[in-house]
């Protein structure tokens, strides 16, 4: 008897032994922040991302000074890890269940479809910040600004339908009909559409679109576009006409058409000119989202924040190209004017 009691005893000795040191291995990555930090463990924060074009690198940017500029400090306060799916779904799929696997405490997202997959697989208990998504309600995260699911929060980046109007109007006086290219299946898409739809209306232009679902069929979508007697090509944001968005301006520069956009990068690619929504900005704001949940805000409490800073820029270049002459007073006001 005593033998037993024994051996029982050095057995919950030795239980006790094991789970102090899987406490204090845990203490060794979950805490450690500085005194006065308001952090009372080390946040683990992976930021997802389905597509890497330069304005989904801009938020990640913006994401990652914002945390700097927060106050806290990187390995102490937290760590960051950053996947990116290259643009493939099953690899998103895979990269959201490795985040949740690593133990990730905060979830970051960019894209619609990377919010969707990670509020499908998450935890309820693991708080998700999103940026770069033009509507959060489409992609079944809210209601309202107010009334979203409760463990997310985040910045909508929708488009500036009517800046980029008024500035189509000041290069093209005479536009009265406008096309884009849509992918059905991108419900992102889908409502940049109709809000452009109805922007245009508002001001008497008509605005027409063209479906396409892969890169291989992209290039005769935007051969069919510019045969539709349009004024100008007009491309709302979605991932794969920002991905293939070289073909699309090139169909119009070949059909004497200017191309507009949405997205920074598009200026670099072909467009005569862009109003874009500065996404590094709403990088900078979701990491504040962010901070605030790390220092113990309910994200269900924390209203979505939309993002309503433009960035104009025009491209010379481009404008020769279609010979379109450039207003001096849209030139004065761009942000930023390409002449290479």
């Amino acid at each position: 008897m005593y033998l037993a009691m024994k051996k029982l005893s050095l057995g919950v000795a030795l239980i006790l032994l094991a789970s102090t040191v899987l406490l204090v291995s845990d203490w060794g990555r979950r805490s450690g922040s500085p005194a006065g930090s308001g952090m009372n463990k080390k946040w683990v924060v992976d930021l997802l991302e389905y597509v890497n074009v330069g304005d989904s690198e801009e938020s990640e940017k913006g994401i990652v000074e914002g945390f700097r500029k927060s106050g806290l400090v990187e390995g102490s306060d937290y760590e960051i890890t950053i996947r990116n799916a290259q643009g493939d779904m099953s690899t998103l799929n895979a990269l959201v269940d490795a985040a949740i696997s690593d133990r990730a405490d905060l979830l970051m997202t960019l894209s619609t479809p990377t919010l969707q997959a990670t509020i499908r697989k998450a935890p309820a208990r693991v708080p998700i910040v999103f940026t770069f998504i033009a509507d959060p309600v489409a992609a079944g995260a809210a209601r309202s600004l107010t009334d979203h699911l409760p463990n997310v929060t985040g910045v909508p980046t929708g488009s500036a339908d009517q800046e980029l109007l008024l500035l189509l109007r000041q290069c093209v006086p005479n536009v009265r009909r406008i096309g884009t290219i849509i992918v059905p299946s991108e419900v992102n898409m889908v409502y940049n559409r109709d809000k452009l739809v109805a922007a245009a209306r508002e001001v008497g232009i008509e605005v027409v679109s063209v479906p396409a679902s892969t890169s291989s069929e992209l290039p005769d979508a935007a051969l069919a576009l510019c045969g539709m007697k349009i004024d100008a090509v007009c491309q709302v944001a979605g991932n794969l006409t920002t991905a293939g968005f070289t073909t699309i301006a090139r169909a119009a520069r070949q059909a004497g058409l200017p191309a507009f956009g949405f997205m920074s990068a598009q200026a670099e690619q072909g467009a005569v000119a862009v109003v874009a929504r500065d996404y590094y900005d709403a990088g900078i704001n979701a990491a504040k989202l962010a901070v605030r949940v790390m220092h113990g805000e309910n994200p269900a409490t924390i209203p979505l924040e939309p993002l309503r800073k433009n960035r104009t820029i025009v491209n010379l270049q481009a404008a020769r190209a279609v010979r379109l002459a450039i207003p001096e007073a849209v030139l004065k006001k761009a942000d930023r004017v390409i002449d290479k």
